[in-house]
């Protein structure tokens, strides 16, 4: 009995955004609409605290939310830190820290911010990271230390429990800030769910009966601490964020029967530092430290009438960056920056792989030296234009010992920005740039599904993949509150990622590979509206939606298709309203999930989830204990994977069988309880 399992290796993903402090209270929007100013041309706009009066926020992260028409961006899970930030700063500067910027806005108390600025397009000063938009968090210059405890209990299936305790603790006075979270909590995997899965080939259709458990434990921590130094300021950072996955899964099938449990070790942490430091002239100086490391061990067995199979994987990684920014605002229409990056990451995986066939081995060291040096300007033409350009300059090399590979690159990555306020609330937006992917290193080693003794290759031979990429934006602000944008993006790819055949004699094989050139072109919608003037007081409404239309030549059969993994159709909905006099807000939202094809060497493979929705309600007490209840996946989302396997090369060859595997994620109930001192 050997057919596929879907090897779920989801860590803990525990939501911290905490909800709910009553501020005061507005009667209607006109009060809180007055506390938004803008810069000349609409480049900076400002939103004091009061404008999140009837939201009752608790943490810079709810705020952050509530920003018309910005959509958060989180940054991206890459090696090095200057093209990993978000899109979210605090006091002007990016924490030094990779950890999860969610997570560390959630840290900071909504009573310890000034005030928020969303920056368009640019603005001297401000190191926009690549984003078109920024969110600068400006917190109060002395502001009262703030310590929280939060509770979760959630319940899944009326048998299956979880829980979070979060302790949280901010302090920012005379110039010095702390900011210290920890939390202990377990979690059930609700993708690991009971399936019913039928294969078909040329016997027939033969169903099996598929029985999964899935969930673990583990601690988040994070601590910060800042402090005048030299002039400037100094801070220190660090977590350590260990955790344990586990899963078991029964497959029964004509009176057989296999088993499979699944274990995952992972332990990450980081330690970082930052100084910056404002000079005369108008020069500031932003220098950064970070060094993380990881190890990540993977027990993988499965057993049936057949025999025996094993999958062991130890991987542990390492990084060392150092990173410097030397700012010039020449004036408040012009400034100038430099700087540069060095990094070195570093690979270790050692996989062993028991299959009835054999018995194989794996090890893998990969190794990356890269530095990165980059000029970029922000020039305020006029009241109403603002251009955005930067150059920079990658250099590195990637060996792989066992590979006996050592190849270098250098990539020239120039960047263009042009917004034009059209109006106070309308501008229009332009971007051009040079990407370049990073390679995943996962990618050299081998993989394995036990339960249907497939192996995934690794590929020394990888080369990152490029694109240059061309934006058009409009937006529109409306009703002081309300956004809408409408977005079109173009992608030239080159050395695409995506999935190639690799030969073993007769045996085919799937490995990550590039597969040359291929287009992408993505339409962008969304609204933030206020629903006053539509007779539904203090509610609100968010639409957003993706349309992404991708195109490539497939290696194997030479046909135009979409690249694997890529979704056509991404959405979203949310709606709340806020009671500001009972100190009450409910809402609803809703969630496309992913509904992907995967293009591999021997097969085809689409997975679709139905959208997920959540229901909710909220209440802050006068003594500020927040009270949350949420009804998630009430309509019990199904979970559809469909397969065709071929029996050699797919397009040349035969489908030896299909497979038809259907599951339903249960309803959950989460309580939140929150107190804040």
């Amino acid at each position: 009995m050997r057919h596929s399992l879907r090897l779920l290796t989801t860590t803990a993903a525990v939501t911290l955004a905490v909800l709910g402090i009553g501020l005061p209270a507005y009667a209607d929007g006109a009060a809180a609409a007055t506390t938004v100013s803008s810069s000349s041309g609409g480049q900076v706009v400002s939103y004091k605290p009061a404008y999140f009066a009837q939201y009752q926020v608790a943490t810079a992260f709810d705020m952050v939310l509530h920003v018309p028409g910005f959509v958060f961006d989180g940054g991206e899970s890459a090696r090095g830190f200057s093209g990993t930030a978000g899109n979210v700063v605090i006091d002007g500067q990016r924490p030094t820290t990779k950890a999860d910027l969610g997570n560390t806005l959630s840290n900071i108390n909504a009573d310890q911010v000034d005030h928020l600025e969303l920056i368009t397009g640019g603005a001297p000063g401000m190191d926009m990271h690549g984003h078109r938009q920024i969110v600068n968090i400006v917190r109060k210059k002395d502001a009262k230390p703030n310590f929280s405890v939060l509770g979760i209990v959630r319940n899944m299936d009326g048998r299956t429990n979880a829980g979070v305790l979060l302790f949280t603790f901010n302090a920012n006075r005379d110039g010095r800030s702390t900011d210290i979270t920890a939390d202990i909590f377990n979690f059930f995997d609700n993708g690991a769910q009971n399936a019913r899965r039928i294969t078909t080939d040329a016997s027939g259709a033969t169903p099996m009966a598929i029985y999964e458990h899935a969930g673990g434990t583990g601690i988040e921590s994070q601590a910060s601490h800042s402090e005048p130094l030299f002039g400037g300021k100094i801070t220190f950072n660090g977590t350590y964020n260990p955790s344990i996955y586990r899963q078991t899964a029964d497959y029964v099938q004509d009176g057989d029967a296999g088993h499979e449990h699944y274990i995952e070790k992972d332990m990450p942490s980081e330690l970082g530092g930052q100084y910056e430091r404002k000079f005369g002239h108008g020069l500031d100086l932003n220098l950064n430290l970070l060094r993380r490391y990881e190890r990540d061990n993977i027990i993988d067995s499965y057993v049936d009438s057949s025999g025996a199979s094993d999958y062991l994987a130890l991987s542990r990684s390492r990084e060392n960056i150092l990173n410097g920014r030397l700012g010039w605002e020449k004036s408040d229409r012009l400034s100038f920056a430099i700087g540069a990056e060095s990094a070195y990451n570093r690979l270790d995986r050692a996989t062993t792989i028991t299959l009835d066939t054999g018995a194989f081995d794996d090890d893998v060291r990969v190794e990356e030296n890269r530095t990165e040096s980059f000029i970029s300007s922000s020039w305020k033409a006029t009241r109403k234009l603002n251009f955005e350009g930067e150059i920079r300059v990658e250099t590195s090399t990637i060996s792989v010992p066992a590979a006996n590979r050592s190849d270098s690159f250098v990539y020239v990555k120039p960047r263009f920005q042009a917004v034009y306020a059209l109006s106070d609330k309308t501008k229009l937006s332009w971007k051009t740039i040079r990407q370049v992917d990073q390679l995943s290193f996962s990618s050299f080693a081998n993989s394995v599904q036990l339960q249907t003794s497939h192996v995934t290759l690794g590929n020394t031979a990888l080369v990152p993949q490029k694109d240059w990429l061309n934006t058009l934006i409009l937006e529109h602000n409306f009703w002081d509150k309300g956004a809408v944008s409408l977005a079109y993006e173009h992608y030239d790819y080159e050395d695409t990622s995506d999935f190639i055949a690799v030969f073993d004699g007769a045996d085919v094989y799937t490995a990550s590979g590039n597969i040359g050139k291929a287009q992408s072109d993505v339409l962008h919608a969304k609204l933030d509206t206020p629903l006053d003037k539509l007779f539904v007081p203090h509610g609100s409404l968010s639409l957003e939606y993706y349309y992404r239309n991708t195109r490539v030549k497939d290696p194997i059969t030479g046909d135009e298709r979409h690249i694997s993994g890529v979704e056509p159709h991404v959405y979203s909905a949310s709606f709340s309203q806020e009671f500001p006099k009972s100190h009450t807000s409910w809402g609803v939202d809703l969630e496309s999930n992913n509904k992907d094809r995967n293009y591999l060497a021997n097969e085809i493979d689409d997975s679709f989830f139905n959208p997920w929705s959540q229901v909710w309600f909220q209440y802050v007490t006068p003594k500020k204990v927040t009270f949350k209840i949420a009804v998630k996946n009430p309509l019990a989302l199904r979970y559809t994977q469909d397969r065709w396997v071929y029996s050699g090369l797919r397009g040349s060859s035969p489908i030896a069988y299909t497979q038809h595997t259907t599951s339903k994620v249960p309803p959950m109930l989460e309580i939140r309880l929150k107190k804040d001192f």
